[in-house]
């Protein structure tokens, strides 16, 4: 098998070789009583290791290589922050090293030390076609350390999704109302819509929009209008009004439309992005959605009431869709997955956001108990773990197995899961 630094790297960091009766390339007894401290950033792989080479202690730092050449092939003979390199750990020996002084530095070939299983498993874990890499050995996993992992993992997930808030606040003058807006927009967009949902969110007036909160007819010709769905007047009455409701407005306040495309195709009709829109609108004008609302919430209950709008004005009653009419009836409401979701993405994301952002506690607090009390999400994903045995007990969880699948298994980053890597130091 083709072995890689990062494997060097993890085999080292876990002790994971034959420690008994050492030797350098040069025959001189070797102990490893440090491995130091893997460094992720530039400079030696690991720092402040401690090893015993002989009769002599030394202090230092390591460096892992495939090939000890490798050492010249990335010029580090040329670069102080290598001068402190007491020990050069390679797969391959094929030359001798110096520093930038012209000493030599003391090398070890990890590839007499490691058990040929260990290399094994991990080959079979990199070059397997199956959905999960370790898949047969995921349910004889330890209770405990399933439970580490994925609480890890929830929280990495929602580090990474706050940094996405972060981008948007950078480049909106740090408006938290308006990214707050933008990312509710398209999270109602679901995944086929975000992108254009996320635009309309970003052209949406919101000043001019909270002026005319208590008036249905102009926010929805805004919000209509922003988005695209009122391309000129037609047969339907109350999209005649709203049209001309838009243009005044546009007209005076120069409202940019979007760009994006709407996709209906294979949709059920309650996703239709007219009727997110008129949900959003109702959240708008109803709730007084905005962020401060948001950092008010207590508890779960509270934060899906938030969402628990009135039906829909009686236009909506018979329609998905601006001008199409439908026998079937319905009230318009946003149905409670839906909120369970909005939940997720929205109001713990922006809680733990803000709590994050300014070094709050308590919002970051609620934010993971939110987590955890929401019921796990319902996806392929999540189902396909139930067959190994990884129920997901609530959102936490449910979160972590997604971030588990799409940031580790699908990439094969084996060696950086806990789960991989004690499939491969067990036995």
């Amino acid at each position: 098998m083709v072995v890689t630094e990062n494997l060097m790297q993890f085999i080292w960091k876990l002790r994971l070789f034959n420690t008994i009766g050492l030797l350098s390339s040069d025959g001189e007894p070797l102990t490893v009583i440090n491995l130091g401290q893997h460094n992720l950033n530039a400079g030696p792989d690991f720092l402040m290791a401690h090893i015993r080479l002989g009769d002599k202690e030394w202090y230092g730092n390591i460096e892992i290589h495939i090939r000890s050449s490798d050492w010249d092939r990335h010029h580090h003979q040329d670069d102080t922050a290598y001068n402190n390199v007491i020990l050069h750990v390679v797969w391959v020996n094929d030359k001798v090293i110096q520093r930038r002084d012209g000493s030599v530095i003391p090398t070890i070939l990890l590839s007499e030390c490691v058990d040929p299983h260990l290399l094994d498993k991990y080959s079979m874990m990199m070059n397997t076609t199956n959905w999960v890499p370790c898949q047969s050995q995921l349910s004889s996993v330890d209770s405990l350390k399933k439970t580490m992992w994925l609480d890890a993992l929830s929280y990495e997930r929602l580090e990474m999704k706050v940094q996405v808030i972060f981008g948007l606040l950078a480049d909106h003058g740090n408006d938290w109302e308006k990214v707050f807006w933008i990312w509710m927009c398209r999270c109602m967009g679901l995944k086929v819509n975000a992108e254009t949902f996320h635009e309309l969110g970003e052209k949406l007036p919101l000043p001019l929009l909270h002026k005319y909160r208590s008036d249905i007819l102009k926010i929805e010709a805004i919000f209509f209008g922003t988005g695209g769905f009122l391309p000129g007047e037609g047969d339907d009455k109350y999209a005649n009004l709203l049209y001309k409701e838009f243009i005044y407005h546009q007209r005076v306040h120069e409202i940019a439309i979007v760009n994006g495309g709407w996709k209906k195709l294979r949709m059920r009709p309650y996703n239709f992005p007219e009727l997110r829109i008129a949900q959003l609108v109702a959240l708008f004008s109803q709730k007084s959605l905005n962020l401060s609302t948001i950092l008010s919430l207590e508890n779960v209950a509270d934060a899906r009431s938030l969402f628990c709008i009135d039906p829909l004005n009686e236009y909506w009653k018979c329609r998905f869709s601006l001008g199409g009419k439908t026998s079937i009836e319905h009230s318009g409401k946003i149905g409670k997955g839906t909120i369970d979701v909005l939940l997720v993405n929205v109001v713990v994301l922006f809680l733990f956001a803000y709590g994050k952002y300014y070094g709050i506690e308590k919002y970051i607090d609620r934010a993971i108990h939110f987590m955890e009390t929401l019921p796990a999400e319902k996806n392929t994903i999540i189902k396909r773990f139930e067959e190994f045995e990884w129920v997901a007990e609530n959102a936490s969880q449910s979160q972590a197995i997604l971030q588990l699948k799409k940031l580790y298994c699908d990439k094969k980053q084996c060696l950086h899961c806990r789960i991989g890597a004690e499939i491969l130091r067990s036995g």
